[in-house]
Order: structure tokens, then C-alpha cells, then sequence
């Protein structure tokens, strides 16, 4: 009898769950649709790469038309080769594991055949490091720009078109409408959520602060010193410490996936 019992326990043992703490060796992904980005979730992903999770950030476009006058670089190629060097830079300042550069055309992923291979390349890599959990922008995407909405689209539609993700836990990053509104000014602005919605809420450290600052400062071709300053602070209040996320599914399935 005794042997049987230990026989059933040990099967239940097996069929059971990966317990939290294997499932946190599973990658994080970030995904998003220009160089500069990931700066809404800066500080979280320096948060991650400090605590040793494996982190990816997928940027989709090449950035190739972000022309500011005060740069001097001409649209196209010029300004892709020079925003895929400062997206590596940010990369590296955020100790994110690779940078998976698409090239897709910036200002032009509005069309069948583009929005085809956007999706085409991230299922690939949905595939390739099987993640525990997705980071996009939500259907305001961020700023407002069709980039933004169309990458997070795609994301979500790549991961609820495919059963072999249903435990993927997609996130999408945004900020409280309630603290936009005391926010100091900045350019640009960001589209909100309601903080009753953004109910994942990952604390971070002064240190993971300062590492968003020093990654979006590789952004020299889209940011003046003086502007970025603004952004600084205007993000600073917003995130009071904290990044905020929607789970896609109002829960995540691994409740444990950012704890320390």
C-alpha cells in the first residue's frame, strides 16, 4: 500500500505545473515599433537584466523617417544606420540579452503585405525563444502613433491566433491617465489608461531609473538635451516608482512573473 501511495504521488508530482521558479527562467520580450520605444518600459527592463532574467527587445521599424532638423541626417538610409546604433546602445544600457532589429519601413506598416511579414517575423521569434511574457503598447499605443498601434495589434494578434501561446502572459505597457494629468509638460505626450486597469505594477529601484535615463540618451537623431530632460521628468511622476501594465487577459497566468 505504502508503495502505491508513493506511486501516485510521484505521478501526481510530474503531471504537475513547472513550479513559479522554473517558469522564471523563461525570456521576457518587449516589443515595439521604433528605436526609443522601450523607454516606457525602461526602468523594468533594467530592473530584470540586474535581477538575471534573460530580456529581448523587438524593434520593428528602421526609424528611417524620424528626421529632426537639429540632427542634420537625411531620411532614409543614413538615419536607419544611425537609430539602429543608438537602439543597440539603449539595448546594451538596459543589459537586454539581444536586439532583434525587423527594418520594416517606419511610417509604413499600413499595408497587407507589410503587416504580413510583421506578423511573419514575430511568431518566428515568439517561437524561437519561447517567452514567459510579451510587453507592447495597448491599443493607444503610447504616443498615438500607427506604428505603435499596429505593432501592439499584431502582437496580440500573433498570440491569440496560435493555442501553443494561451499561457503567454501579453502585457500591455501604458501610463495612468490620473498622474498624466499633474504630469509637467513634455513632447510628446502619452495616451493613458485608467490606473484601475494597469493592474500588473512592477516596483523599480533609483539605480533602474537612472539606467532609462542613460538608455534614452542614446536617442541623440529624435531628442534634444532640453527635451529630453521634459521627458524625464514627465515620465518620472507618472511612474511613481512603479511600471504599469495591463495583462491582456485582466490576470496573468504566472502571478509570480515579476516577483523579486
Amino acid at each position: 500500500m505504502r508503495i502505491s501511495i508513493s506511486l501516485a504521488v510521484a505521478a501526481l508530482a510530474a503531471a504537475a505545473p513547472l513550479p513559479a521558479r522554473a517558469q522564471s527562467k523563461q525570456p521576457i520580450l518587449a516589443v515595439f515599433a521604433h528605436p526609443d520605444d522601450e523607454r516606457v518600459i525602461g526602468p523594468l527592463l533594467s530592473r530584470l537584466a540586474r535581477e538575471g532574467r534573460e530580456t529581448h527587445l523587438v524593434i520593428a521599424t528602421d526609424g528611417s523617417q524620424g528626421v529632426r532638423d537639429f540632427a542634420h541626417i537625411a531620411a532614409g538610409a543614413p538615419l536607419a544606420a544611425a537609430r539602429a546604433k543608438e537602439a543597440q546602445c539603449a539595448a546594451d544600457r538596459l543589459g537586454v540579452r539581444k536586439l532583434h532589429m525587423l527594418g520594416l519601413p517606419d511610417g509604413g506598416l499600413a499595408s497587407f503585405d507589410t503587416l504580413g511579414m510583421l506578423r511573419s517575423a514575430l511568431a518566428a521569434i515568439v517561437d524561437s525563444l519561447k517567452p514567459a511574457a510579451i510587453i507592447t503598447f495597448g491599443p493607444e499605443g503610447g504616443t498615438g502613433h500607427p506604428d505603435h498601434r499596429l505593432v501592439g495589434d499584431v502582437v496580440t494578434q500573433v498570440i491569440q491566433g496560435d493555442a501553443r501561446y494561451a499561457k503567454v502572459d501579453l502585457l500591455y505597457a501604458s501610463l495612468p491617465t490620473e498622474r498624466l494629468k499633474t504630469a509637467p509638460p513634455a513632447e510628446p505626450t502619452v495616451n493613458g489608461m485608467a490606473a484601475s486597469l494597469l493592474t500588473v505594477r512592477v516596483p523599480f529601484e533609483e539605480r533602474d531609473l537612472v539606467a532609462g535615463r542613460e538608455e534614452f540618451a542614446c536617442h541623440r537623431t529624435q531628442y534634444a538635451p532640453a527635451e529630453m530632460d521634459a521627458v524625464n521628468r514627465y515620465l518620472a511622476h507618472a511612474w511613481n516608482g512603479t511600471v504599469w501594465l495591463r495583462p491582456w487577459m485582466g490576470t496573468l497566468h504566472d502571478r509570480k512573473l515579476f516577483a523579486r
